[in-house]
């Protein structure tokens, strides 16, 4: 097991590791190593490296990381949040939203630049349908459409999980309409269905991998539901149960999709078992 992911396991069950320990566990990791192994330069690979070392255990500490926050901040901060260009031309809700939820797992709830991003949410993410939404200088709809007369789905929910990490790290309570407006529509949908037929909202939200990408999935939504105290919520069964199904043999998880980008790199390569996924399912399980 890699010894990253043995301070992951050990820390959520009550651990407590000195500050030697922690340092020795991120640079013993094999997973660590590759992830510090170059500092990307192409905007999708920052952003992607920002979300995977996120995950990891205490690696704000790292002057990699530090590194790699600065060149993101350089790269795609405005006063407006997280911007693919820097500027309107490529702001995508569900990007800025990722980006926010990375920085508060590195402890930088409280930078400007995600305190930034945190307001364009709360100014102008639409929670609900028929959300008239103007904003003349912002191109949504080269990607689809971010904002018609229903919101994307996948936006709405990263939007709503960066609200809830911007509160857990800072304890503040000012955006709790816009995160209770938002839950309740995550809620509605039982977390992954359409209204209209029942059926899967996106072809990939009902996959199972981690770290997450701009596809939202069912392990991102458990841990949303669990760290919001909606899992005894009959709206919840549904994805517990389907999760639960998806256990091989052994009792474990097996990743059923393996996202490939620059910068992004899957954290379980055994073919049989994805320990990371399966560590994060339990623990949410629970």
């Amino acid at each position: 097991m890699d010894t990253a992911l043995e301070l992951k396991i050990g820390l959520d069950k009550g651990q407590a590791f000195s500050d030697s320990q922690i340092m020795d566990k991120l640079l013993h990791s094999e997973l660590v190593a590759e992830l510090t192994s170059y500092l990307p330069e192409k905007p999708l690979a920052l952003v992607w490296r920002l979300i995977c070392i996120s995950e990891i255990p205490y690696s704000n500490r790292l002057k990699y990381t530090q590194d790699l926050i600065d060149r993101v901040y350089e790269k795609f901060a405005t006063p407006f949040g997280f911007s693919l260009s820097g500027d309107e031309k490529h702001f995508l809700p569900c990007y800025n939203a990722m980006m926010i939820s990375a920085l508060c797992r590195l402890n930088r709830a409280t930078d400007r630049q995600v305190r930034n991003a945190v307001e364009w949410i709360n100014a102008n993410q639409p929670m609900q349908r028929g959300q008239k939404v103007e904003l003349p200088n912002f191109n949504f709809d080269r990607y689809g459409g971010c904002f018609k007369q229903t919101p994307c789905y996948i936006g709405l929910a990263k939007s709503v999980f960066a609200l809830q990490d911007f509160k857990e790290q800072t304890g503040e309570t000012k955006y709790d309409q816009q995160l209770i407006k938002g839950t309740a529509y995550i809620l509605e949908h039982h977390f992954f269905k359409r209204l209209s037929t029942g059926k899967p909202i996106t072809k990939h939200i009902t996959d199972i991998s981690f770290p997450e990408t701009y596809h939202l999935n069912t392990v991102e939504l458990l841990r949303f539901a669990n760290k919001t105290n909606m899992m005894q919520d009959e709206r919840t069964k549904e994805l517990i149960a389907y999760i639960k199904n998806k256990r091989t043999k052994d009792g474990k998880w097996k990743n059923n999709f393996k996202y490939k980008a620059d910068g992004y790199l899957a954290f379980d390569k055994d073919k049989k078992e994805s320990q990371w996924t399966t560590h994060i399912i339990e623990q949410n399980l629970l």
